[in-house]
């Protein structure tokens, strides 16, 4: 694959931030959180109505808090990945601590391939701190971006920790492999907003009637794989916790929409349990369901 210059100015520009621990770089996302927050207003009034309608409880004082931490967050995942481009990432697994695997590598003994299945929580370029600790071949399945450069830099950066597979392919590659008797493994961020011609399924998500994608639960059928929910949570600064939790074993007996429903459940669980973890920038409610009737 051909990479566009951007990119290799992009490269240039990150490498010395290996010389420094994540740590010093918090600095930088200090100084970053009062541009984007406090100068700029980087997409509040989407952020400030997204926390409002999904906590309708909470005080104003509440929402603000929440509103700040995010943000300090939010940052701080920028900082990180820039960062996460060069490290050794043996030197840097301490930043992760895994569980859960035990289960996963049982069903992989018994012949199963696995859906990983997560949302826009935590930073998921800490996965990369998890390379090679599954027995089968494992797939990033990401969205191709419009710019060429940061396409390039994101399927690099993810691509230290499994194959990359652009999120149109993997239908056709996944039920190849399952054909070719192909073991695999596939992480899928699952909660983004279905394109309009997609929408055939809601549900009530953070207090809110939310379009969803069927991609996942298709998938899981089509390959008889078993689903577990990923939940990629910060400790502290600079360090998170993955965990692998079952969610559904035999996808074939299960009802439409079942597992999609099982999984945005507990993807709202882990919001309630920090707030601040997931991405309130996106506009995820765009879309209106009595538009669609």
């Amino acid at each position: 694959m051909n990479k566009p210059f951007g990119y290799y100015i992009l490269m240039a520009l990150t490498w010395p931030m290996q010389l420094f621990p994540l740590e010093f770089h918090y600095i930088l996302s200090d100084f970053l959180y009062l541009l984007v927050y406090k100068l700029f207003g980087y997409r509040i009034d989407v952020v400030h109505q997204n926390l409002v309608r999904s906590f309708p409880n909470k005080s104003n004082d509440e929402i603000q808090k929440i509103e700040k931490q995010f943000y300090h967050n939010f940052c701080d995942m920028f900082i990180e990945t820039l960062y996460f481009t060069h490290i050794n990432i043996d030197k840097e697994a301490k930043r992760l601590e895994i569980k859960g695997t035990d289960e996963v590598e049982k069903h992989i003994a018994n012949g199963k391939n696995i859906l990983a299945v997560t949302g826009h929580f935590g930073n998921w370029e800490f996965m990369q701190l998890f390379i090679n600790k599954l027995s089968i071949k494992t797939y990033f399945v990401y969205k191709k971006l419009n710019n060429k450069t940061f396409d390039a830099f994101y399927r690099q950066l993810r691509s230290r920790a499994a194959h990359p597979l652009e999120m149109q392919q993997t239908y056709r590659q996944l039920a190849k492999d399952k054909v070719q008797k192909n073991p695999f493994a596939a992480y899928l961020i699952s909660d983004q907003r279905p394109r309009r011609y997609e929408v055939k399924h809601w549900v009530n998500f953070m207090n809110q009637d939310t379009p969803v994608m069927l991609g996942p639960e298709k998938i899981a059928q089509k390959t008889n794989a078993a689903v577990f929910y990923v939940e990629l949570k910060q400790i502290k600064r600079g360090y998170h916790r993955v965990s692998f939790e079952l969610l559904v074993d035999q996808p074939e007996k299960t009802a439409q929409y079942e597992i999609t429903d099982q999984f945005m459940k507990r993807l709202e669980q882990s919001i309630h349990e920090a707030p601040h973890q997931y991405f309130w920038t996106h506009k995820r409610w765009r879309f209106k369901k009595e538009e669609f009737n």
